[in-house]
């Protein structure tokens, strides 16, 4: 559905450029949601806005191609780019409560996009705006609500349903459950889950929080500085890590085995990419550097089993990662 080829988006400042994605490559299959994780600045909002073709005037999107159905989205022009919003790829932005509008209500907001992008008339845009709501598991009296009548959870919904008003095939979700608690969480996670298996939808979740990545998705792309460090199927990934960061974030998910209480955090700051380190960018941060990891920088090598990771080390991944679960090898 989607194929990224050494995208790279600069944005230009005061200081200098900065290079906030730097090569970055992954695919996301037909059908499947793909995970976006990383730390905060890693560049997994750029990568979606940058597809989405919404990044802002300061931004240049460099690189490429970003294939959609084949079709290389940086060479159309924004014209081209608008008529597949909403009807092929649409956008589920980090906070909802923001995105809707206060002065209006949410059903008209939904049926706006129907009638504006879909060609709808009124009354067939209020009643598809009504079967969004059911399919979100909204009353469709709520349609005559303001957004300030909603709880965070319903405004995300609204926002999933709004996203899917005129049946996209790739969806992007930008850290939609982030401002949310935790139950209100799994009911979100559910519904995503449940519409992308029942419209065969394929969607790349944004996140920071690996552990929505182990609960919704099939695949999964760790950021890291700009850079794509590992990726594959999410089991692989999140069970067997090849990269030493994909083992640091493994420390940050709950696990029965470990005492109470302790904590494995990675030690350190992602680099500055005005000027980002020559080789590896998680090497002044690796326990496990080499010479060779500050010197130069690692090809995203992938296996058979199609497990990519950008690694000088991966292929002695089984001996690091008892070594990754100790809190004494960060202190290093």
């Amino acid at each position: 559905m989607l194929s990224i080829r050494d995208l790279t988006v600069r944005y230009r400042t005061s200081q200098g450029p900065v290079h906030a994605v730097d090569s970055a490559s992954f695919s996301v299959p037909r059908g499947e949601v793909v995970g976006l994780v990383g730390e905060s600045g890693c560049g997994k909002t750029t990568v979606a806005r940058a597809v989405m073709g919404v990044v802002p005037r300061t931004a240049d999107i460099l690189g490429g191609p970003v294939l959609f159905e084949g079709r290389d989205l940086i060479r159309l022009s924004e014209r081209e780019r608008r008529a597949l919003r909403w009807k092929e790829m649409a956008f589920i932005p980090q906070t909802a409560m923001n995105a809707l509008d206060p002065v209006y209500r949410v059903g008209r907001q939904i049926e706006e996009v129907l009638v504006e992008r879909g060609g709808r008339s009124r009354s067939q845009a209020r009643a598809r705006a009504e079967e969004l709501f059911a399919l979100v598991g909204i009353d469709a009296r709520r349609l005559d609500d303001y957004p300030h009548q909603f709880s965070g959870g319903m405004k995300q919904r609204a926002s999933i349903a709004m996203a899917l008003a005129l049946e996209p095939k790739l969806v992007l979700a930008d850290e939609p459950v982030t401002a949310l608690d935790v139950i209100v969480q799994r009911q979100v996670l559910d519904v995503l889950k449940e519409l992308q298996a029942r419209l065969r939808l394929s969607v790349v979740l944004v996140t920071h929080d690996i552990s929505v990545v182990a609960y919704a998705c099939d695949r999964v792309v760790v950021m890291y500085a700009g850079r794509v460090v590992e990726s594959g199927r999410v089991g692989d990934v999140l069970e067997r890590p090849r990269h030493p960061y994909t083992m640091g974030l493994n420390n940050a998910f709950p696990d029965l085995e470990r005492a109470a209480g302790e904590l494995v955090p990675i030690e350190g700051s992602p680099p500055n990419l005005l000027d980002p380190p020559k080789g590896c960018r998680f090497a002044p941060r690796c326990p496990f550097a080499e010479a060779r990891c500050v010197a130069e920088e690692p090809p995203l090598r992938t296996e058979v089993d199609g497990h990519a990771a950008a690694c000088w080390r991966s292929d002695e991944a089984a001996a690091l990662r008892p070594l990754a679960g100790e809190a004494a090898t960060w202190r290093r």
